[in-house]
């Protein structure tokens, strides 16, 4: 839970250069959420009598709307107090767990959300079109799942939310990512194949990694093949464009010898997916 009584639109920004101006406190999504824990969040900004009371329902009634709706973010900003004192939330931003949505079928219908919408703060790149493309290859797995950010080091990168444990990694030890991808449940030679060619072929794009943080029963020869047949056919060197290969899973040995054939570094389970990021990042 946060509060400022300053303004903008960055709470980073506010947090690092006027910290004493953001209240934070932690409230559970099991029990029941107090106005007590809202009255201090605020209070503790500098926040007191007549404003203090009249705030204080809003940001509760806003926290248990986070819980009840299944939201992953929940943010009126700006909260504007009027003349007579009274405030009024004069803009407010929504994210919902994807997979609430059958839960909240009866509230997206009365948005009129429809039930594939994702109504999404902007409209999908080019690339990340063709991220989809990909995964629409065949039903086998996963490879795709694409968001486009600005760096130079390409990402394939899985293991669900671990994916983005990776995402972190990569950032933690200096490293800019050129996007966020999902790669598992084995997907086929071909789809692994395409989405490291889009990776590849994304402008700025100097090396790629390929990491998964957990062993699991995804073929380690089948993403190796795929990565290594997608540098062939683009003419680049798989040991030069391969940062570093780290997926522990099945068919490890067997994708370890494609890999050793062709001079690509890899990381057998014995190494971290922090230190493969790391890896990453020195080698690119």
């Amino acid at each position: 839970m946060l509060f400022s009584d300053m303004g903008g639109i960055d709470i980073e920004e506010v947090a690092e250069t006027h910290p004493d101006h953001v209240g934070r406190r932690h409230f559970s999504n099991l029990l029941p959420i107090s106005d007590f824990a809202a009255k201090e969040c605020i209070a503790s900004v500098g926040v007191t009598g007549s404003r203090l009371n009249r705030l204080t329902p809003i940001l509760t009634r806003l926290a248990r709307l986070f819980v009840e709706r299944d939201m992953t973010l929940a943010e009126i900003n700006p909260l504007c107090e009027l003349e007579d004192g009274t405030f009024v939330a004069l803009d407010a931003h929504m994210d919902m767990e994807n997979e609430a949505r059958p839960r909240q079928k009866a509230l997206l219908h009365e948005l009129g959300v429809g039930h594939e919408e994702t109504r999404q703060a902007r409209e999908a790149t080019e690339f990340e079109l063709a991220g989809e493309a990909v995964d629409a290859q065949d039903h086998r797995g996963v490879a795709g799942n694409v968001t486009e950010f600005d760096g130079d080091l390409g990402l394939v990168i899985g293991a669900g939310g671990g994916s983005l444990t990776l995402f972190d990694a990569v950032r933690k030890y200096g490293g800019k990512p050129a996007n966020y991808c999902e790669i598992g449940g084995n997907p086929s030679v071909e789809k692994a194949c395409g989405l490291a060619k889009l990776v590849l072929s994304k402008p700025g794009v100097d090396k790629i990694a390929v990491m998964m943080s957990i062993v699991s029963n995804t073929r380690v020869d089948i993403v190796a093949r795929g990565v290594i047949k997608a540098c062939l056919e683009l003419n680049m060197d798989p040991a030069e464009k391969i940062s570093i290969f780290r997926i522990p899973g099945a068919w490890e040995e067997e994708g370890f010898k494609i890999l050793d054939h062709y001079g690509v570094r890899y990381a057998d389970r014995t190494t971290s997916m922090h230190e493969a990021a790391k890896l990453a990042v020195e080698a690119s």
